[in-house]
Order: structure tokens, then sequence, then C-alpha cells
């Protein structure tokens, strides 16, 4: 279940809020330059929307449309194996952008999922609406480009590191690049996103917990 109202509507306190927690992250974790116009630019566009625990923003098998600040709540995005297996691929916490790069410029449909694990808010807005507005405003622009990049780098990075390192190594990252998480997921979503089983990984938290006390 999904509710949405319009950040435009002055009766929603609740917006600003979120608009102004967008407007903060986008220049603490994006990089984007402050802009005295970014917080309306945010508010002509973006719209709140409640998210159900375990509702779905996307699922496999759509085109993506809208590009998501997380408010509140954590989600994962995930697909299923050939063996019929969710397989986590990516969790997302508050103040960060999810915009499903290769679905939004492309055009083609998502191989993915996008399932809150919480009771979640999220801003939302049409990508294609965004990017019309981008090419008739550079701070605009700047910002895009910026999110997109970031999207990218987190990526490919987060892939270089289940690739190139071992279980305990793995974990480790995750423990330092994701505390919060750490506390806040059941284990088996994070065994699923470390790509091991939810054995190896209770005993490998054992381990890890035996040494730093040992």
């Amino acid at each position: 279940m999904t509710n949405g109202c319009s950040c435009s509507d002055a009766v929603h306190g609740s917006c600003f809020t979120a608009l102004h927690h967008f407007s903060s992250a986008l220049q603490s974790r994006y990089a984007v330059a402050a802009d005295t116009r970014l917080e309306q630019f945010l508010t002509r566009f973006f719209q709140l929307r409640q998210v159900a625990n375990k509702g779905h923003l996307i699922s496999a098998g759509e085109i993506a449309r809208q590009v998501y600040f997380i408010h509140r709540g954590i989600f994962r995005v995930y697909y299923i194996d050939p063996q019929g297996n969710e397989v986590n691929q990516q969790f997302y916490q508050p103040g960060e952008v999810v915009a499903p790069v290769l679905s939004l410029t492309r055009d083609e449909p998502s191989p993915f999922y996008l399932q809150a694990l919480t009771d979640a808010e999220v801003l939302q807005a049409p990508y294609p609406d965004l990017q019309r507005a981008g090419r008739n405003d550079a701070m605009w622009l700047a910002a895009e480009n910026a999110i997109l990049k970031a999207v990218y780098l987190n990526t490919a990075r987060r892939e270089a590191q289940m690739l190139l390192g071992g279980a305990e190594q793995r974990y480790r990252w995750f423990l330092r690049e994701n505390p919060q998480l750490a506390e806040q997921l059941p284990l088996y979503q994070i065994a699923s996103y470390l790509n091991v089983t939810p054995v190896s990984l209770s005993r490998l938290r054992k381990k890890l917990s035996q040494s730093s006390t040992g």
C-alpha cells in the first residue's frame, strides 16, 4: 500500500521536512552546490509517498519512471535467480537517492525489484520531467549529474568489494560501511547481500565477536 501527497501543497508539513532533508543530503552526500533555488525546485517536482513494509516501488520487468529519495525507512534492491531465490543486490537508507539508471536512461525493463523492508516515506518525481527541467536549468542539471555519478560509483564500488573479497572481507566491509544496517537488518537479508548462507554468516559473526573480545 502506498500513498502520496504533493509537496507543492502547503498543508503537508511533513513534505517540507522531507524536502529539507533531501536538499541537505544533496549538498552533504552528493556534493551538489548550495543554491537557494534548490528546495524550490524540489518542491515543484517531488511528491511525498508513504510505503508500507514489504511494499514495492519497482518490480522486475517494469520500466522505471521515478527517481526516489528515502526520507524514512530501509529499502532493498533484489533479483530472483534461476533457482527462484531472492538475491539482495543493494540496501538503501534514509538520505540516499535511488535511481535505477539503466532503466531510466535507456527506457528498458528493470531486472530488479525495489522493496521496503520497513514502513517508509520517500520523495518521488518522474525522471522525464526532471530531465526536461535540466535542459533549461543549469542548477538542476549539475545536481542530476552529481546524483547519477554517485549512483554509478557506489554500484561499481560495491561490485568490486563483492567480487574481490572473501566472505570475511565482504562482511568486514559491510560492517564498516553500514554499521546501522548491521544492527537493523535480519541475518538472512545480510547473508543474501554478502552471498553467503545465514549459517555461515552466523559463524562468521561469532568468530569476529570472539576475536574482538579475546
